[in-house]
């Protein structure tokens, strides 16, 4: 390979060995120049040492952001091919050191074959209903919240607003930590590699992601964060896979809205997303993640004590952010664009719970899924079905009617007839849930349960005939992801 590489790449090939030259023929010069005719001080040498460090520890670093750059950066282009034009081999190499390489597996002797198994297995239809025309399309992530918490009162707001839309109780997330919760939204593929995937040795990969295909469609695009830039790598992720542009707290105008921990109180940084739309034209697409009912569930000393503070720490901070929320539903019924808006509701994962009902493998995932339109009836549709995060990405585009030619491997439109489905996997082991049986296989074993209807608890059962029925499903898209 080494004699491919210097006849492919030439000019570098050259412009090394100039710069070899180059340095052979001066450094001896103005070595003995500076070390022995002009020799520097210590004091000297020590503070131009320490100016010289700081300026490369920066550019290894790539700068003076939370978290050190990564691959996934060089993925921002239009043409997301000229990110391996961007990475260079010495950085590349760096970085991969001391990790695993990725082990080839063949599941599937032909694409064909794989496409036939998928679609023997998944049904990829599309509701015949919508249409509804461009539309604009918002999508609030609520941190930490729990369907415990909507259950027990805390969010009255949220709860008045599901009966106006299509609500999902029985949704789960795909994930049990933030870094996980986007690219189970915005790609449809929910977290089953162990670690969040754009800080794995796919972050490179190229995604079809609600973004980019709804920038291709004339959509500007968007994404809002109150906390520093830097945070979780969300601002990378967010440009690599097709949003224009990545607001966070260094671009709120009043800093005085800090809360001393992670970013700007919710209720401040929602009037801001929303008097930053009035500049927008449409269609548009744009995402808020809030932060405030993130622990230490700090919220503004003029809404202290005036929610209910529950058995839990965050049950406070929960009715903040719900009041936040209807001010902001109130402010925006106001603004031109509010009609011909899809707002999806839904939140990363859970935090603390108190009920068994809760307090189990399924309850520590289950998390709010609404859709709501002010102009139309979402209500006709079946809000009783398993939904999970990877739902929304293909829901979004059924009610656009945007057909796109790349099939989602994941979700299922919520629109749709097709039957609910969930895939997680937590601690090495898959979990596949389809309506009242989930199976949990750790690769080489699997074990059946029932699930009660209101997805409460769990039982073993003894199936053989369910369990190979699930277990040829769950197997398949594993297989399809891992080829």
């Amino acid at each position: 390979q080494f004699i491919q590489i210097v006849s492919n790449y030439w000019p570098f090939v050259f412009l090394i060995l100039l710069n070899g030259i180059l340095l052979f023929w001066l450094y001896p010069r103005r070595k003995k120049e500076i070390l022995f005719e002009k020799p520097m001080k210590l004091y000297k040498s020590l503070t131009a040492g320490f100016i010289i460090f700081i300026f490369v520890a920066i550019g290894i670093r790539g700068g003076v952001q939370l978290r050190s750059i990564s691959p996934k950066e060089a993925f921002i282009h239009k043409h997301y091919e000229l990110g391996n034009l961007t990475l260079n081999a010495a950085y590349s190499m760096i970085r991969s050191i001391g990790k695993k390489g990725i082990k080839k597996e063949t599941y599937f002797e032909t694409d064909i074959e794989a496409k036939k198994y998928i679609l023997n297995h998944r049904n990829f239809e599309n509701s015949t209903k919508i249409n509804y025309g461009k539309q604009n399309v918002i999508i609030l992530i609520i941190e930490s919240l729990s369907q415990e918490y909507i259950e027990k009162g805390y969010t009255p707001f949220i709860s008045e607003l599901a009966k106006k839309g299509l609500y999902f109780d029985k949704n789960m997330a795909n994930g049990r930590r933030s870094i996980e919760v986007l690219p189970s939204i915005m790609t449809s593929f929910p977290s089953i590699i162990g670690k969040p995937i754009y800080q794995s040795q796919y972050q490179s990969n190229q995604f079809f992601a609600l973004p980019k295909i709804l920038k291709e469609n004339g959509y500007k695009t968007s994404f809002y964060h109150g906390g520093k830039r830097g945070t979780m790598d969300f601002d990378a992720y967010c440009l690599s896979i097709g949003f224009d542009k990545y607001y966070a707290l260094e671009d709120y105008p009043n800093q005085k809205h800090f809360d001393g921990h992670w970013g700007i109180y919710d209720n401040f940084y929602l009037n801001y997303f929303l008097k930053s739309l009035d500049s927008y034209k449409e269609p548009f697409f744009t995402s808020l993640f809030t932060l405030s009912s993130h622990q230490p569930y700090s919220i503004p000393a003029l809404y202290k004590n005036k929610f209910p503070k529950g058995n839990l720490d965050i049950h406070e901070s929960i009715g903040y952010v719900d009041h936040s929320l209807k001010e902001f539903f109130e402010k925006a019924k106001k603004k031109s664009w509010y009609a011909n808006t899809l707002f999806i509701i839904t939140a990363d994962h859970t935090q603390k719970l108190e009920t068994s009902k809760f307090n189990n493998e399924i309850g520590r995932y289950r998390v709010p899924l609404l859709f709501f339109h002010p102009k139309h009836d979402l209500s006709n549709y079946k809000s009783d079905r398993l939904t999970h995060h990877a739902d929304i990405l293909p829901s979004a585009l059924d009610f656009l009617n945007i057909k796109h030619d790349k099939n989602l491997l994941f979700g299922n439109s919520v629109f749709s007839n097709t039957s609910g489905r969930v895939l997680n996997y937590i601690s090495g082991n898959y979990f596949y849930y389809r309506k009242n049986h989930m199976i949990r296989y750790d690769g080489n074993n699997a074990q059946l349960f029932e699930v009660d209807e209101n997805m409460f608890s769990i039982k073993a059962l003894n199936s053989s005939e369910i369990l190979k029925d699930l277990l040829d499903e769950a197997k398949g898209e594993i297989k399809v992801i891992s080829s």
